[in-house]
């Protein structure tokens, strides 16, 4: 008996609808092994920038990739990929790491990156007026990401105990060097000690500062005795290191 024509055009679509799905597949799996996969590219990007980063404690890194635009079709390298950083980029921070094919289809692109790197610099403990004269107590260690603070910052309190600062800040705040001054030494008119020390011997004469310092500054004083004006670095105990050339 031979089938009907309704019967056998409903083998036919069953049949096709079989093998639909395992030729759209193969398909589609051959395509992708054309193409670089995604997942690849991302991966070198990343290793890469551990690698460059390998001198930094794995517990105060963080690299994270961004994503790849879904249409990006790349021919499957026949090499190793390369990944590299641009010219003048960043280290740190939301970055771009280049990645390229070196083989007999190259190509090369940027890959989104952020890179956190974490340690301990000093903070304020509390809020803070300006010309506050620091004091350990108003400074601490905490864990923060330096890659936000690309002003500077600073890991050792005890280096600003009596700086002061320009202006207010809160509680909390990383300090950096646009924050904070030495407070002023010597001030100018003031009558100063120039200290002068070779091989062991120091000789000491009386001048006048012409400019005002703080520690670290370099200010010009009048010997009061030849006259001449010489310039030396204000210390701490507001004296002015100057060569021996002075007198």
């Amino acid at each position: 008996m031979k089938p009907r024509p309704i019967m056998r055009y409903s083998l036919l679509l069953l049949s096709a609808m079989l093998l639909l799905p395992f030729s759209s597949a193969e398909t589609a799996s051959q395509e992708a092994a054309q193409y670089q996969s995604h997942e690849s590219i991302l991966s070198v990007a990343k290793s890469f920038m551990k690698k460059y980063n390998r001198d930094v404690d794995s517990k105060s890194i963080e690299i994270e990739t961004g994503r790849l635009d879904a249409r990006l079709h790349l021919h499957q390298c026949d090499q190793e990929l390369e990944a590299f950083l641009p010219s003048g980029g960043r280290t740190m921070g939301n970055m771009t790491v280049g990645v390229r094919c070196p083989g007999s289809k190259p190509w090369s692109l940027y890959v989104p990156v952020t890179v956190k790197v974490f340690d301990e610099v000093v903070v304020t403990t509390q809020a803070l007026p300006r010309n506050t004269l620091l004091q350990r107590s108003h400074l601490k260690l905490a864990r923060r990401n330096l890659a936000k603070l690309p002003q500077g910052y600073f890991m050792d309190p005890a280096k600003l105990v009596g700086m002061k600062l320009k202006r207010n800040l809160g509680a909390g705040l990383p300090l950096t060097h646009t924050m904070i001054k030495a407070q002023t030494v010597i001030k100018r008119g003031q009558q100063v000690m120039l200290v002068s020390r070779s091989q062991g011997l120091s000789v000491h004469m009386q001048g006048k500062a012409m400019a005002s310092g703080a520690a670290g500054d370099l200010i010009k004083v009048k010997n009061l005795s030849s006259k001449r004006i010489v310039e030396g670095t204000v210390t701490s105990a507001g004296e002015v290191l100057v060569g021996g050339s002075a007198w």
